[in-house]
């Protein structure tokens, strides 16, 4: 199950003053702009104000809220907003409310410019969702707490800032590259307004002063609506607006100084001193990069998603919307310096390194990271792609960010759960899939479908694509997706079978257990020269439930897919296991945090794990699947008495029920019970536990000592066959443990 558990450390917040009591999230410096889902008042009424909003801080208390979606400005107000959202609160569904029942003013559900022909109705595919076909977000800029947000209107580009100064909100714009007039939408208000050219008023009071040949007019069509036309060509324009008197535009940006880089809004840098493993007796050893927890902005620091800048540091992403890069990782870890470098973004769940640029995926958008005067701090977030679709559900999450050997871009897109995590919202064409980025970021492609909640993907050497999954609705239990990468597969979530409406069910390469995974993370694959203690080559799963690292011994099918098994490495971590890199030097970085069902020891864990090289994994290696049963490679030459003898292994298998109901029981194969499994396709079927105990009838081990070979009583095709093995080395080392694999046949 995919469900948040309220296991966050106290620490987080807002710009406004707390009471003593307050909870983490209204601690947290968030910063001058905020991205996310937000609700609001509008006429009396309760709305989705924006599913992909900027909340931006004008300081004294006021607010104003960006569509980036519909490019308009939603409302400016003075007020605070009500916490809710899974990040923060852990709430199922409710979405960040804003206190704006009295705003300055308020816009309608409606495209924030007109388009070519002067028109304002939205024309998008599926209305109310994604990018308008005439305008465009860029991104902003940050300068200290001014933000300037960029976009385009019908070829013509667009910097706008909004300041507040006491009496009245302003608009100001920069235009270039404008071929004709351009029409904004300015504010809907219940009364008509009366506009002379540059001056406007409302019945209800609402005041509009525009500057620069900018002119005001009511909509005929609406007179509770007003224009602002602005003329064709480029110039810088303002327009005001303030209820009780006549509003006075704001003092002209410097747009050039603005945009350029500006004073840091995070200087300080934090050290800390890295906990660094001296176990020389286990296979592996776990480092752990102590967190900076205690820090100025009370950040609350649940990473998910890393990767590596140099050899030295790493820039990592957090839940909650931050970007910090740690550096010292080259040393001994007792200085590690720690700079939040961005903050804001919207939930932020993987983050990948291209020719040293940063760039972040999140619910909305992948962002550039851009620092424009060296002072490590984001200056401009830059759009590079955001034509996934969302809805305001509270379980899209959008997880990790890959790329593939030709530079494109991959992340995983999770479907609307309903809250309780059984059924779907309204699923839109992103909702579960897998989302392929061309390298320049203007091309977008879905290439997996069928997805419940994946917690994490990867991207082979030979650009498959692999998922995890959780157990939920069309999903029997938590399993590795793969596919060779070379067309769309589905992946089993029938709701999200989008465009594939014929397309064979893609069975994964391994089904897991509960026991084994509850909620899946990343993989991963072992690069040449390593040194990592099991083949280069090897696929790597994570656990986030489990908290685990297994080695998946992957058995190539005739049809170009693969089946097989997974068994779990010898790693003690801090806490989940959720994104993990391997470093130029061999090392494995992992990091994980809590924020649903996971057994994490630790809110959060960034994490080294090296190999010992002097001590063995005791581990198969290597999987393969006979007619009579299995083969199983081990690394080191086996005892033989032991290898040969029967009573060190055991074996059972059993089946599940993929259906429309949530997870699915366990089903044996030898002795079907055709009625259990016809009722677990109408209720729920966790309870039916019934497992087949496989007879051992043979152990032989092979002339290379280390490859034993197992005949079953009767080998056949299992979505799960459980076999633990009890062995020693010929130098009397311990080799113990389980494999889950499942077996499709040839």
């Amino acid at each position: 199950m995919f469900a948040p558990m309220l296991r966050y450390i106290a620490c987080l917040a807002v710009t406004t003053a707390v009471a003593q009591s307050a909870q983490w999230y209204e601690e947290m410096k968030i910063g001058p702009a905020w991205s996310n889902t937000f609700e609001d008042q509008f006429q009396g009424a309760k709305r989705v104000a924006a599913i992909k909003g900027i909340l931006i801080d004008l300081g004294e208390d006021h607010r104003v809220l960006f569509d980036t979606e519909t490019l308009r400005l939603v409302t400016a107000y003075e007020g605070n907003f009500n916490w809710a959202g899974t990040p923060w609160t852990g709430d199922h569904g409710p979405l960040i409310s804003l206190k704006n029942e009295t705003p300055v003013f308020s816009t309608a559900a409606l495209p924030g410019w007109a388009d070519a022909a002067g028109g304002f109705e939205d024309k998008r595919e599926i209305p109310g969702f994604g990018n308008l076909k005439h305008a465009m977000f860029k991104g902003y800029f940050r300068h200290g707490t001014k933000i300037v947000l960029n976009y385009e209107v019908n070829g013509a580009d667009i910097l706008e800032t909004v300041s507040h100064d006491g009496t009245s909100i302003t608009r100001s714009f920069k235009i270039t590259k404008s071929a004709g007039d351009l029409i904004l939408g300015v504010a809907d208000e219940p009364g008509a307004f009366t506009a002379t050219k540059d001056k406007a008023k409302s019945a209800d009071g609402l005041g509009v002063t525009a500057t620069g040949g900018v002119l005001l007019t009511a909509d005929p069509k609406s007179p509770g609506r007003l224009l602002a036309k602005f003329p064709e060509g480029d110039g810088f324009y303002q327009i005001a607006l303030g209820r009780g008197q006549e509003p006075k535009p704001a003092a002209a940006p410097d747009f050039k100084s603005l945009i350029a880089g500006g004073p840091p809004l995070y200087p300080e840098i934090l050290e800390t001193k890295g906990s660094v493993s001296g176990k020389k007796d286990a296979p592996y050893e776990t480092d752990v990069a102590t967190l900076p927890t205690d820090n100025p902005w009370k950040a609350n620091l649940r990473f998910g998603g890393f990767d590596f800048l140099d050899e030295d540091s790493a820039a990592l992403s957090s839940w909650n919307g931050d970007v910090w890069v740690v550096r010292g990782l080259k040393g001994d870890w007792s200085a590690l310096k720690w700079q939040r470098i961005a903050s804001g973004l919207f939930e932020t769940l993987g983050l990948k390194v291209v020719n040293g640029v940063i760039y972040v995926s999140g619910r909305d958008q992948i962002t550039q990271l851009i620092d424009l005067n060296g002072d490590g701090e984001t200056d401009h977030f830059k759009v590079f792609n955001r034509d996934v679709l969302v809805s305001s559900n509270f379980h899209e999450f959008a997880f990790d960010l890959q790329t593939d050997k030709s530079g494109n871009f991959y992340f995983a897109k999770a479907s609307p759960v309903r809250g309780g995590g059984r059924g779907f919202d309204q699923i839109l064409p992103h909702h579960g899939t897998v989302l392929k980025i061309s390298p320049d970021g203007k091309k977008s492609e879905v290439v997996v479908t069928g997805l419940r909640a994946p917690g994490g993907m990867g991207i082979g050497p030979n650009g498959e694509i692999t998922t995890g999954e959780n157990e939920g609705t069309w999903q029997p239990c938590c399993k590795i997706n793969y596919s060779p990468g070379k067309e769309p597969v589905f992946f089993g979530t029938e709701p999200a079978r989008q465009l594939l409406t014929d397309a064979p069910y893609t069975e994964p390469l391994c089904y897991l257990p509960m026991s084994v995974d509850n909620s899946g993370g990343s993989q991963m694959w072992v690069p040449e020269g390593a040194k990592f203690g099991v083949p280069a080559g090897s696929m790597l799963h994570l656990s986030y439930g489990q908290s685990t690292v297994y080695q998946v011994l992957a058995v190539p099918r005739a049809n170009g897919g693969v089946q097989g098994g997974v068994v779990k490495l010898p790693i003690a971590l801090q806490s989940s296991a959720m994104r993990a890199r391997f470093h130029q030097d061999g090392s494995l970085y992992l990091l994980g945090f809590r924020g649903w069902q996971t057994n994490a020891a630790t809110e959060c864990a960034f994490q080294r794990i090296r190999h010992n090289a002097e001590v063995m994994v005791p581990v198969p290696e290597k999987l393969e699947y006979t007619d009579k049963g299995i083969r199983l490679k081990f690394p080191s030459k086996l005892d033989a008495e032991l290898a040969e003898d029967i009573s060190s292994y055991g074996a059972e298998r059993w089946n599940y029920v993929r259906s429309a109901q949530y997870g699915s029981g366990e089903f044996s194969i030898d002795k079907p019970d055709e009625a259990a499994e016809k009722a677990a396709v109408d209720r729920e079927s966790k309870d039916h536990r019934v497992h087949d105990t496989v007879e051992i009838k043979s152990a032989k081990l092979l002339p290379d000592g280390q490859t034993v070979e197992l005949e079953l009583d009767g080998m056949k095709p299992a979505m799960t066959l459980k076999v633990t093995y009890d062995l020693e080395n010929t130098a009397t080392e311990v080799l113990k443990g389980e494999l889950y694999a499942t077996i499709y046949g040839k």
